[in-house]
């Protein structure tokens, strides 16, 4: 296989950033991804690629649940933040103001361009990074435009 090709040709495929939250057993996770599609319109399912051995896949492991708060055009910044494990204070993580999700209870930014809220059916345990299948349960738009593509940002994850 020509490597230099596979990776150009897997960073091709478009990615936006998200910051995927959930909570379970005392603990809380925030973290930026980037894989994330529509699977089925009935029922609503969506995938996300959450790095296997991480705070993150063990929270939403034990949740069985996760907020996919969209962030907005400009929210490069914010995405940045939640490259690294944090811990809520108060009402704020990444020094973020949250508030509570109206179905699950996890944390939702309201400054971002809106947010889903779903419930795992499946995770695909393969490779570095599992596929977890999730079914919508709630959806809210935010007061900013998105999405943040992460080819605007200058990063690169892939390939």
């Amino acid at each position: 296989m020509d490597e230099t090709a596979k990776k150009k040709l897997l960073r091709m495929i478009p990615d936006a950033l998200y910051v995927l939250t959930s909570q379970a057993d005392g603990k809380t996770t925030a973290s930026t991804i980037t894989w994330l599609s529509q699977v089925s319109f009935k029922p609503p399912l969506i995938m996300a690629g959450v790095k296997k051995g991480t705070h993150t896949y063990e929270v939403v492991g034990n949740a069985k649940a996760f907020v996919i708060n969209y962030l907005g055009e400009g929210q490069k910044d914010l995405a940045q933040k939640f490259f690294k494990h944090l811990e809520p204070e108060d009402d704020r993580l990444g020094g973020e103001p949250f508030k509570p999700s109206p179905v699950l209870g996890f944390p939702v930014f309201p400054g971002m361009a809106g947010f889903l809220e779903c419930r795992v059916t499946d995770i695909i345990d393969r490779g570095d990074h599992a596929v977890v299948i999730a079914e919508v349960v709630e959806a809210e738009l935010g007061p900013v435009p998105g999405p943040l593509l992460l080819s605007s940002t200058g990063w690169q994850y892939g390939g």
